[in-house]
């Protein structure tokens, strides 16, 4: 029989052995997200959480999401893991952890480059993200893009040790600096003495590379295009090895009218971008035979990466002409056309296309968008695009990473930018079919 004292001291080990954390407390990012959890993320068996959703509302996703004090984890690398699995719905789910600081986001690291699909899992899905010395408050969690439910198992955040590559944080910002001033597209709107006052402060030479990106992204910040971004080094070898489309490409007969939707193709691997461009342009040869009155070229999912797999695979509709251009800050134009692909042949530059576009048309989405905008027989359906129609380069840093730079605007066939996003001529509310409104309109013409 255990007497009090004994009672009293196996309470005070339970309260602090590993598995008698605080259960997590996790809340919807909006009215819509529903969201049930359990457990603890620092537990050695972690938390589960729930999400669900009927609506995304005005919303682009619905998400469920959590915080912690930042004290114990500065300065150090974290951990988020766990087991995804999509039971319901058509959405992709993905986890995600972000530094929060006085000021606003830190840092942000996401599983979005290997999204969890309905019928996929439970999949394994971790993100990596250094803690910046400055960080204040943790925030973590799981999204989904579309109606559905995902669930989530064995979610645990744990510490790693800070890997080293013989790199200050002095010297990355000594390096990347000058390189945005001079080569940003909108370099003009930051005050550069009083941001490299700031930004080159004294303790980064004793701090390692990783902290360097916080102070980048506020530089990036101030150029307010919304476009340049940083890649970490594992950030930047994925993209180099991998190209994984946000989506199947899909594509249907509508008795007379060809349909292919576009998705994005985030990476920059040329063998995996080639085998994207061959099933897009097989498919619209497949289609080509009885697509009589026209195409449907649904844009509203390509969320942007790289456009040239993209562009390569649409050559049949686009033809050999300039479908656009790059202008740089000094005005210097650079002209770029769709190259043809080996056994997509068939010439359909001629043929009427409906274009579908969003706010998830972005980026490189954009660029696709834009190669379409001048093309005669032409014309455009849905909502206006992201506003990111600008073009990006990439610039290798020190420790491994990229910065890819906002360097240009796009260029239409004719000349004109869209600096404020892509309006189409025919805009179809949210709850109106744009599909069958573009194929009324092909249908029409002569």
């Amino acid at each position: 029989m255990l007497t009090m004292r004994g009672t009293a001291a196996l309470l005070v080990m339970a309260l602090f052995s590993s598995d008698a954390q605080a259960a997590t407390i996790w809340e919807g990012t909006s009215t819509y997200s529903i969201t049930t959890g359990s457990g603890d993320v620092l537990g050695t068996s972690g938390a589960a959480v729930a999400l669900s959703a009927e609506s995304t509302g005005e919303h682009s996703f619905v998400g469920a999401v959590a915080s912690l004090d930042a004290g114990p984890f500065r300065g150090k690398e974290i951990r988020l893991a766990g087991n995804l699995t999509v039971t319901q719905g058509r959405g992709q789910a993905a986890i995600w952890v972000r530094a929060d600081g006085p000021d606003g986001r830190l840092g942000f690291a996401n599983s979005g480059r290997e999204p969890v699909r309905a019928h996929e899992g439970p999949l394994a899905r971790e993100v990596l993200l250094y803690v910046p010395v400055g960080t204040t408050r943790l925030k973590f969690g799981v999204t989904l893009n579309s109606v559905g439910h995902v669930e989530v198992e064995n979610l645990r955040l744990t510490q790693e040790a800070v890997s080293s590559v013989g790199i200050t944080a002095n010297d990355m910002l000594t390096y990347a600096l000058p390189i945005i001033r001079a080569e940003a597209l909108n370099a003009g709107n930051v005050n550069w003495s009083a941001e490299e006052t700031v930004q080159l402060s004294p303790e980064l030479k004793d701090l390692p590379a990783q902290e360097a990106y916080s102070r980048l992204r506020k530089v990036l910040d101030a150029l307010a295009d919304r476009h340049s971004l940083l890649q970490m080094p594992r950030e930047a070898l994925a993209y180099r090895q991998s190209a994984v489309a946000s989506r199947p490409i899909e594509s249907r007969l509508m008795q007379d009218i060809g349909y292919v939707l576009v998705p994005g193709l985030r990476g920059n691997n040329a063998g995996a971008g080639a085998t994207f461009t061959a099933e897009l342009c097989e498919r619209i040869t497949t289609l080509a035979p009885a697509s009589s009155k026209g195409w449907i070229l649904d844009l509203r999912q390509d969320t942007g990466g790289n456009m040239w797999p993209m562009l390569n695979g649409l050559h049949s509709l686009l033809g050999s002409h300039d479908a656009g251009a790059f202008r740089n800050r000094d005005g210097a134009v650079t002209r770029w056309r769709s190259r043809p692909t080996p056994g997509c042949s068939v010439d359909l530059s001629r043929s009427p296309v409906a274009v579908l576009v969003g706010p998830k048309t972005a980026s490189s989405g954009e660029a696709i968008a834009v190669a379409f905008r001048a093309r005669p027989g032409t014309r455009f359906f849905g909502q206006t695009t992201a506003g990111l129609a600008t073009s990006n380069r990439g610039f290798p840093l020190p420790d491994g990473g990229m910065l890819r730079l906002t360097v240009g605007a796009m260029l239409d066939r004719d000349g004109e930018a869209y600096p404020q996003g892509i309006e189409p001529e025919h805009l179809v509310p949210r709850d109106q079919d744009a599909v069958e409104v573009a194929a009324a309109w092909l249908r029409s013409m002569p």
